[in-house]
């Protein structure tokens, strides 16, 4: 067995800090109630947390999305999250939030590759330890936990309540890319799933977020398909398994990562997410801004400049592709000329 941290802060989010050497990363909450103690100021941002794991050869996870949800748009597109996490409490009564796994999409849509793992939050007695669980792939290496580690990073993984689930795009497996030529093409999805214990309904084949392909299993415990799939515009395929313990209907039970496809001259961009997704960053700032307890002056400009920095980074994707967008007077963009 080996510990991990969830550091948090009731506004800005949580973050899972995995398998870290070294001295443990401070604080482990800040930014007061209900995470840190009352009248704490904001003394951290996320991302902090974040770099120092890394620095310290560990595991970034973002938590439980879709909640909290402020810091979690900035610290992806800094290139600071080596997954992102679902979570149940306990799958017997609900299973996974599909408005984590929508906002995954969005992430994903904008060409961040980031593998999906599962967790269960054990918070209480009623909830049910590895009741969701993450597989990855090792391939030929040894099972140890820094291997697994890199096998997360390298994104062949799904998170399941029972199912297994594989996918394989042109051969190439979730983590992986796919390169066609100007124009686009067909690729051929390979898939397969067994279940134990949870009855399969519907396998769904994912492509940019919208289902391109249903199979119906009815209850079945193993499935398995083929097809082509037409891609004209870069974007990601993965697989989505429908089934529950209970026989609630539409219920996600598994997801693999996702496989890009990658057009040339076609940037995997979207316009609408990516502005969803500047709109978070900017409630972040404004938070820090506003309400957060303030800290010290030069505490506060450090922190700022991390959100800023995140901020700039996509406001220049944006603007390298395009997008129409309007700009937030609270980060001084009112003059909209440049």
């Amino acid at each position: 067995m080996r510990g991990g941290y969830d550091n948090r802060m009731q506004i800005l989010g949580h973050i899972s800090l995995l398998g870290y050497n070294g001295k443990m990363i401070h604080p482990l909450c800040s930014g007061g109630p209900s995470e840190s103690a009352l009248g704490d100021p904001q003394e951290v941002v996320m991302a902090e947390w974040a770099q120092k794991c890394i620095d310290q050869g560990g595991l970034v996870v973002m938590p439980h999305a879709p909640n909290p949800q402020l810091e979690r748009a900035a610290d992806i597109v800094l290139g600071l999250i080596h997954a992102i996490e679902m979570m149940t409490f306990n799958p017997c009564e609900r299973e996974l939030n599909p408005y984590g796994i929508a906002d995954w999409y969005r992430y994903l849509n904008l060409g961040y590759q980031l593998p999906i793992v599962g967790g269960s939050d054990k918070m209480a007695a009623s909830s049910q330890l590895g009741g969701v669980r993450t597989y990855a792939h090792l391939g030929e290496r040894e099972f140890t936990y820094e291997n697994w580690m890199a096998a997360v990073q390298a994104g062949n993984t799904f998170m399941t309540i029972g199912p297994l689930a594989e996918l394989t795009v042109e051969g190439v497996a979730p983590g992986g890319q796919v390169q066609l030529p100007a124009g686009g093409g067909n690729v051929g999805v390979d898939w397969r799933v067994e279940s134990v214990q949870v009855p399969i309904e519907q396998v769904e084949v994912v492509q940019g977020g919208l289902v391109v392909d249903q199979v119906d299993v009815h209850g079945e415990y193993s499935a398995s398909g083929s097809l082509q799939v037409a891609v004209t515009d870069s974007s990601w395929i993965a697989l989505r398994v429908r089934g529950s313990y209970i026989g609630e209907e539409g219920e996600i039970a598994a997801h693999t990562s996702a496989v890009q496809t990658l057009v040339e001259d076609s940037p995997l961009f979207n316009e609408p997410d990516s502005s969803a997704v500047l709109e978070q960053i900017e409630g972040a700032i404004a938070y820090v801004d506003t309400i957060a307890p303030r800290p010290n002056a030069k505490r506060f400009r450090e922190m700022r400049a991390v959100l800023e920095a995140a901020h700039n980074r996509l406001h220049q994707r944006m603007h390298a592709h395009g997008v129409f967008h309007k700009h937030t007077p609270v980060h001084g963009h009112e003059d909209d000329s440049g």
